[in-house]
């Protein structure tokens, strides 16, 4: 094959021969450009591998026109530079074009929703997300085609049609899975990072006054059934909503006087042991044991919050609260009481509490003591601050 001192006035005078016709660049050893029999003109690398097995490899690095000589010659020093590296770039080349046909979105989601969504609480409504949100839209495509305008577009567009509520969820969604994809090793990084959310998510601080909590457990006493009894539950034990509305009487110990959460129910997914005070126990024995599930509408667990919601509402006058606010509420009323923080920070079993860092490393101890004065001082608490309506009553 000639070897020339490749520039683009010699690159336009090479004429197409009957068959591939190499010119090597005199002054770049392994870097040429091709000349098909019909004239089309591709710039190329040739270099051996590394190691005992050594193999000869060409590496194609584009046609001359859409790439300029002097863009070409740079991809070729930097591929002879991965070479000294000990790396092959043209087995790498071809191994990305074997991930991208095979790295499917469709295949990927599918296998994220079998190994992580499905085994989550919320695992049917977040895999129907993905599906119709990821699947329908991206579905043939490959995980690598996809960038962060991708992302972003489809953000922005749920938004215009659904409102921001639902497209921060997809992003939160959306990100999760690629995360997944980095774990997996299929991407080497997450094309969600950076994309904004299109809601400005504000931080919630409402906790609740005596008088307020007062309020709320008359209207909870007032409307009753499974709904009621979940709200003064969730008062006391300062435990998830969702937490509460799945307990299994399996859960509960009524001579130990404990509600023992299993891993696979709890967020961080570790055991979990709830103290009952006597007033959480009353809760518990108005109810029947029936069914399975401790606060259940025929078969299944309760669900209908949001109508409930309202009408509670309406009874109690106590406007712009939450569910999770009980919980802020239950965990600052504790502190009010003297309760420690980290004591706190277990009955209400955060994964990262007031102990971390290193410290939680060797911080094994469960408090278990602490945890049962506290609940049974927070009942005792809870008990009081309706005394003086009852008194009134009477």
């Amino acid at each position: 094959m000639p070897t020339i001192k490749l520039t683009k006035a010699g690159i336009d005078c090479l004429r197409p021969r009957p068959a591939d016709a190499v010119y090597w660049d005199s002054t770049l050893s392994g870097f040429g450009v091709k000349v098909t029999p019909k004239g089309r003109k591709v710039f190329i690398a040739m270099y051996r591998t590394q190691g005992g097995k050594s193999r000869l490899r060409k590496y194609t690095i584009g046609p001359y026109g859409r790439i300029t000589l002097h863009h070409a010659r740079t991809a070729a020093q930097r591929i002879f530079a991965a070479r000294l590296d000990g790396r092959d770039p043209a087995a790498e080349k071809l191994e990305l074009r074997r991930r991208q046909v095979v790295d499917r979105i469709d295949d990927l989601v599918e296998a994220f929703i079998a190994d992580h969504v499905s085994k989550l609480r919320s695992g049917g409504e977040l895999s129907r997300l993905l599906r119709r949100e990821l699947i329908l839209r991206w579905g043939a495509r490959s995980v690598h085609d996809i960038k962060r305008r991708d992302i972003s577009d489809l953000v922005f567009e749920a938004a215009a049609e659904r409102g921001d509520h639902s497209a921060h969820k997809l992003l939160k969604t959306v990100k999760r899975f690629f995360s997944w994809c980095v774990g997996r090793a299929v991407l080497e990084t997450s094309p969600g990072i950076g994309v904004k959310s299109p809601l400005k998510a504000a931080s919630r601080d409402r906790v609740l006054t005596d008088e307020e909590l007062a309020r709320i457990l008359r209207g909870a006493r007032q409307i009753g059934g499974p709904y009621g009894a979940i709200i003064e539950f969730l008062i006391l034990t300062g435990q998830r909503r969702e937490e509460v509305a799945r307990m299994t009487w399996d859960e509960v110990h009524l001579e130990r006087r404990i509600w023992q959460l299993p891993a696979t129910r709890t967020k961080n997914g570790k055991d979990h042991v709830v103290h009952l005070s006597p007033e959480a126990l009353s809760i518990l024995g108005r109810l029947k044991q029936h069914e399975a599930f401790v606060f259940c509408v025929g078969k299944r667990p309760f669900q209908d919050f949001s109508r409930h919601k309202r009408k509670l509402d309406l009874i109690c006058g106590v406007s712009n609260w939450r569910l999770h606010d009980l919980r802020r509420t239950c965990v600052s009323g504790m502190a009010a009481l003297g309760i420690a923080p980290h004591v706190a920070d277990k009955i209400l079993n955060h994964q990262s509490g007031t102990i971390s860092g290193v410290a939680a490393v060797y911080q094994r101890h469960e408090f278990f003591a602490e945890r049962k004065a506290a609940l049974m001082l927070w009942g005792s608490h809870v008990g009081s601050i309706l005394m003086p309506v009852l008194v009134a009553a009477e």
